[in-house]
């Protein structure tokens, strides 16, 4: 009795290898997205420390949007440094209701984003970053486990047709 083809006697023959093509995609693109979490976590780090351009925010106006289970807002206004300069439109990350009245000065930290500043409370925009970067790890590393299995299993076919090759 033959094989039928319904996969059944799979694992009595020589173990399927995984395939290069897609091994190769995966790397890359966990690489191409670990480096983009990399460059948002000094940033991320930088903002939860407080570290950077102390100022003023000063908010102009809010808009929220409802989701289910929450309330998202975003307070628009600009900053301006603490050794003065001229005052950019920005957005205070982070900022609610109760933190964004209009013609509110906030104390704030330019952490180095082009568009936001973050208030007195910091940022947890790195833990984001940290997670993506551990995915990453993650499917670089099942990858790895993945061809180190399959070599370990196919070490014993190829000692066996070696062996059948050299007549010893």
């Amino acid at each position: 009795m033959g094989d039928t083809g319904s996969g059944a006697g799979r694992g009595a023959g020589r173990p399927r290898r995984p395939s290069p093509r897609f091994s190769v995609v995966l790397l890359v693109l966990a690489g191409l997205v670990a480096w983009v979490g990399f460059t948002g976590l000094e940033q991320g780090l930088r903002a939860a420390r407080g570290e950077g351009v102390p100022g003023v925010f000063v908010a102009s106006s809010l808009t929220c949007v409802q989701h289910p289970g929450h309330e998202s807002c975003t307070c628009n206004g600009t900053f301006t440094g603490a050794g003065g300069g001229e005052p950019r439109g920005v957005y205070l990350h982070a900022a609610g209701r109760d933190t964004c009245q209009e013609g509110a000065r906030i104390p704030a930290v330019d952490a180095g984003a082009s568009n936001r500043v973050y208030g007195p409370d910091g940022s947890r925009e790195w833990i984001l970053s940290s997670l993506v970067l551990a995915a990453c790890l993650a499917v670089v590393g099942g990858v790895a486990v993945n061809w180190v299995r399959h070599l370990r299993r196919s070490a014993p076919f190829r000692a066996v047709n070696h062996r059948e090759d050299t007549g010893r």
